[in-house]
């Protein structure tokens, strides 16, 4: 090495010899090899103020990407609490054992159910507008050219510290000088470790590390440096000019899997020329890759409760309290707060409610059942949250038994129905009594005068003992109500069973001066009167022939629901006290009607065919009788004519038997209604499907 450098150098004094005037060869060397340094400093300032413009683009890029990443997952969470809320009021609907209760919480499910819709509407606009700010920052384009400069700093820094290279070996072969046999520790400087610290799982950046190994002494060395799995590295082999560095790239190969990457690099160090061998040092290489972004778990997640009983202790409750803990598993620190959904359980921060957990970090909750909670089995998903977005969820369940009364029946009501007078002797229904009590008690035969009750199966019931008899109404009662109550008693106890039965008339002829004995509306007439769902309009006049009003229909229809009490608002062309306002509140909660596009009920206007369809059809689903059949309506010339909101009305109603088509073989859906038609579709409607 040393001839060819001089060699090198004797050409170049020959070439400025013949130029200009006799130099040295070995100073001629130098100043071209300082000048090659020179020219690659400058090329590697350049390149890295490349790095930096392109490295603040790509931030700039990433930063609007991640906001609207973060719209996105808060229109998300908006679309859980929504659903979560609807769930919630559907489920207490269900659990409600007060009729005004469940028809209050019935009638706020549809607002809930146009709030979560228009949760989804938003989640969707908020991934559009994401996909929009992707295609307009050019996120992708700004980390291939943040990249692409990266690649182009470590090629000039390899050929600045080439070129150092080559002038320190000039330099330390025009010396001449002999190195020791061994380079030992003192000889060198390097660091114990390179860490890379916690990396979110699938970034593409911040993945590269550096450090420098120093050569301390006059003399040239060569470094030679292991592999490490799961890292590239560069610039720890090769030619280590005497007093000067070498900078050392470590990049982390992948961050597509979480997990630890741990390894070590082993360089050995030897002198040029040297006759001792190689000098061995080793560093540390540290990374973990995590979730990314913002992730939290708990454990355990889920938990049963299992019984308690009906007016436990509050210390009962805190005795079955469980610990949860969450831990951060993201790559960035969150603060919790709060929980959502605990309807039925207190949950208590063991720390701090509003701490702060770095990436690896945990906190405890105790979770408990609420303190007087009614009979009943619940079902808690309690999500926690932090202030970040980032949440998870745990299940709780816990059933409250009742406290059985001394003395119980099952059931504890039967209801034998409506039969019209003339009717044939129900079947009989069995009863069960129960001993609840830790004694012995004798029964006393139960009697009523509307029911028949047969003999109990035994009077003498031990603790615990159970008899049964059976119960059916009597046959021949007058048209009436026979609800009531059996009493079963005992040893000083009672128990009650709740018993409905009623018998009606047949309809009969109508009573109505204008509706003649065997016409067209007369048994329908009768019939709708008969169950004060439709009355005369005054003069012992019906009025068969007068067209139906949009008002007259919902309060028929609030009739036949049996007049609930309404809540909630109506619409501002139903005037206050008038005849519908209450059934137009009751249609408009429970999702009967929406009123027009203007915001107006217009209860005075004629009912057209396909609206009187559509509240049929509507107040069907109220009652959940799902059992329909839908007709083909293409046979009819005017089906096109139907309004998109009504066609599954119409075919319900065609196909149900309900609205059959006019004498020309049209369906008519505009046109209006009459009393007398009303009176015999809802005729048809309570025989064949909603009595």
């Amino acid at each position: 090495m040393k001839q060819k450098s001089r060699f090198l150098a004797f050409l170049l004094a020959l070439g400025l010899l013949a130029s200009l005037a006799v130099t040295p060869a070995a100073a001629a060397s130098l100043s071209e090899l300082q000048s090659a340094v020179d020219t690659a400093q400058a090329e590697l300032t350049d390149a890295q103020t490349a790095l930096d413009n392109a490295k603040d683009a790509f931030d700039s890029a990433k930063a609007a990407v991640k906001d609207a990443e973060d719209a996105v997952d808060e229109a998300n969470r908006a679309v859980g609490e929504k659903d979560t809320a609807l769930e919630n009021l559907k489920r207490r609907a269900e659990e409600a054992t007060e009729e005004a209760e469940r028809t209050e919480l019935e009638a706020q499910i549809p607002a809930a159910e146009t709030a979560l819709e228009q949760a989804k509407t938003e989640a969707a606009n908020k991934k559009a507008a994401l996909d929009a700010v992707k295609n307009q920052v050019g996120l992708e384009e700004k980390q291939t050219a943040f990249e692409l400069a990266e690649k182009t700093v470590e090629e000039k820094q390899k050929k600045l510290n080439d070129a150092k290279a080559a002038l320190e070996e000039e330099k330390n072969n025009q010396a001449n000088q002999n190195p020791p046999a061994v380079p030992t520790g003192s000889d060198l400087s390097w660091p114990s470790s390179v860490d890379f610290g916690k990396l979110g799982k699938g970034t593409t950046s911040d993945l590269t590390r550096t450090f420098t190994i120093t050569n301390r002494t006059s003399y040239d060395m060569v470094l030679s440096a292991s592999s490490v799995s799961g890292y590239t590295i560069s610039g720890a082999s090769g030619t280590l000019a005497a007093n000067s560095s070498t900078t050392v790239t470590v990049r982390l190969d992948s961050t597509s899997k979480t997990g630890r990457y741990n390894g070590t690099l082993t360089v050995n160090a030897s002198f040029v020329n040297g006759t001792g061998g190689y000098y061995p040092f080793t560093i540390a290489i540290y990374a973990e890759v995590v979730e990314a972004g913002y992730s939290l778990t708990v454990s355990p997640t889920t938990k049963d409760f299992g019984k308690l009983a009906e007016g436990y202790e509050e210390k009962t409750a805190k005795d079955a309290a469980v610990t949860v803990t969450l831990e951060n598993k993201g790559a960035s620190s969150v603060q919790m707060n709060g929980v959502k959904g605990n309807d039925h359980f207190t949950v208590t921060a063991v720390a701090n409610e509003y701490i702060t957990l770095k990436s690896g970090e945990k906190t405890d909750y105790k979770i408990a059942p609420k303190h007087g909670l009614a009979v009943g089995s619940y079902t808690d998903t309690i999500t926690f949250r932090t202030q970040e977005g980032a949440t998870v969820s745990f299940k709780a369940t816990v059933v409250v038994e009742k406290k059985l009364a001394p003395l119980t029946v099952e059931p504890a009501a039967l209801n034998f129905g409506t039969v019209e007078e003339g009717y044939t002797a129900p079947s009989y229904q069995t009863v069960t009594v129960k001993n609840n009590t830790d004694r012995a008690i004798i029964l006393t035969q139960p009697s009523s005068y509307s029911y028949e009750i047969s003999t109990l199966s035994q009077t003498a019931l031990a603790a615990g003992g159970s008899a049964t008899f059976s119960i059916r109404p009597r046959t021949g009662l007058p048209a009436s109500q026979y609800g009531g109550v059996v009493e079963i008693t005992g040893g000083g106890e009672k128990a009650s069973l709740n018993v409905q039965f009623s018998v009606s008339r047949p309809a009969g002829p109508s009573s109505f001066n204008d509706v003649a004995a065997g016409s067209t509306f007369a048994a329908d007439i009768a019939y709708v009167s008969q169950k004060g769902l439709m009355g005369g309009v005054g003069n012992g006049n019906f009025n068969p022939q007068a067209p139906i009003t949009r008002g007259q229909l919902v309060t028929i229809l609030y009739r036949l629901e049996g007049q609930p009490a309404v809540s909630g608002l109506g619409f501002s062309d139903v005037a206050a006290g008038s005849y519908c306002e209450k059934a137009v509140k009751w249609a408009a909660a429970t999702g009967i009607t929406n009123g027009g596009t203007d915001g107006l009920f217009k209860p005075n206007a004629s009912i057209t065919r396909e609206q009187m369809a559509t509240f049929l059809y509507r107040y069907n689903q109220h009652k959940g009788y799902f059992a329909m059949k839908l007709a083909d309506l293409s046979t009819f010339p005017d089906a096109s004519s139907i309004a998109s909101y009504a066609k599954d009305a119409m075919s319900w109603a065609n196909g149900s038997g309900l609205i059959n088509g006019t004498g020309e073989g049209r369906l008519n859906p505009s046109g209006g209604a009459t009393r007398g038609q009303a009176a015999a579709i809802l005729h048809r409607y309570c025989v064949s499907i909603g009595q």
